[in-house]
Order: structure tokens, then sequence, then C-alpha cells
């Protein structure tokens, strides 16, 4: 039979003994516990949910991301992130009946960044910057949409004519420009929504692959 009053004393000696044992095994014991703290908060899953970054990733793809602090300053122009919706996007969304969570994010391409000039978008959808056409893909590598509906949204985009962007602004298309809803549509995309970057696709297998960009 258990005796709390004659435990105490045996575990107390117990410790004063073998303190480092102790220390370490309750250590390993608890090494979990960070461990999934930090893998919830700075490293996730992403299943791309549609076609706006084909032929580059395909809907059903499933991304590591990692998403530790700062993820903007560890972006350059023609990388692939992930951003929480600007506030022009998710009135684009919720105007088409749809609803976002708090943990709704979204994926594209960097194509331009604070202080780029003469953002343009010409009548096949192509977008160029500085002058020069935006970086990436060659964006014409997926299937029409058959109703083409980017067509009306694009007439109508936030961002199909800017001046220059601002020092907290980016600019990120889709690789599919004949579906993507990305910048052309809604404009820039404020920097400080970038929070993670994909490290690797990990599902289909046939089609693992690190650095994406």
């Amino acid at each position: 039979r258990f005796n709390i009053d004659s435990a105490i004393p045996r575990i107390t000696s117990a410790f004063q003994r073998d303190w480092k044992l102790f220390t370490l095994s309750l250590a390993i014991a608890l090494t979990p516990i960070p461990l999934a703290l930090f893998a919830r908060n700075f490293v996730s899953f992403y299943a791309i949910p549609s076609a706006s970054m084909e032929p580059t990733l395909l809907r059903g793809d499933v991304l590591v991301v990692e998403k530790l602090p700062g993820a903007y300053q560890r972006t350059k122009r023609g990388d692939i992130v992930l951003f929480n919706p600007p506030e022009s996007l998710t009135k684009i969304i919720t105007n088409n009946g749809s609803k976002l969570s708090s943990t709704s994010l979204f994926v594209k391409r960097i194509v331009g960044l604070p202080g780029d000039q003469n953002i343009r978008l010409d009548d096949e959808g192509n977008v160029a910057i500085n002058g020069e056409s935006a970086v990436g893909p060659d964006r014409t590598l997926c299937a029409d949409e058959p109703l083409r509906l980017i067509d009306r949204k694009l007439r109508e985009g936030n961002g199909k004519e800017l001046k220059e962007l601002g020092p907290s602004d980016v600019y990120v298309l889709g690789d599919c420009k004949a579906v993507s809803v990305d910048s052309r549509v809604w404009g820039a995309l404020p920097k400080e929504n970038v929070v993670g970057k994909p490290i690797a696709r990990i599902w289909p297998l046939n089609r693992f692959k690190v650095n994406l960009d």
C-alpha cells in the first residue's frame, strides 16, 4: 500500500544521489512539448487548393512550409511565398459568397518589390515591371478556365496599372495567368502579410521536390 509520507523521503534521497540522471530523464520526457509547440507555430503542411500555380504546383500537392518570424526578409524576387489575404482579396472572396478562416493562407510568386515602378498589365494578361516582363515561368503552360471569368476581374483590377510600389508593398502573381486571382486583380500585397515559404513538396511522392522556386 502506497504511503506518501514514507515515499517522499525515499524520492528525495534518490534525487540527491542521482540528480543528473533525474534531470536528464525529465528533459527527455518534456522534449516533445517544445518540439510540438515549435512545429505548430513555425512549420505546417499546406495542400494546394486550386490551379492558380500550375504547372509549378498542382491541385492536391502538399507542401511543407516554414513560418519562422521575418519570412519576408528571407525572400527575393521570384520566390514562392504563403501569405495572409489582404483586405482587398478578402473582400473579393466574401463578395463571391465564400468564407475565410483566421488561418487561411494563399500561395503566389513575388514578382515586384518595394520601389518597383511602371507596373503594367497588357491585353493578354501579362505583367511588365520596370519596363521588363515579370519574372517567373511561362504563365501559359496551364489549361484555360472555360468561362474565362478572370477576364472581367482583370479589366476591373486594382493592380493593372501602378506607378510605383510603396515601401511596404510587393506584387505577386500565380504561375497560371488564365485562372490566378492575384495582384493584377486585387493590387499590391503588404509585405508583412507574407508569413511563410515552402521548404519542399512531399506529396505526391513521385513529385517530391526541395526548392520549389
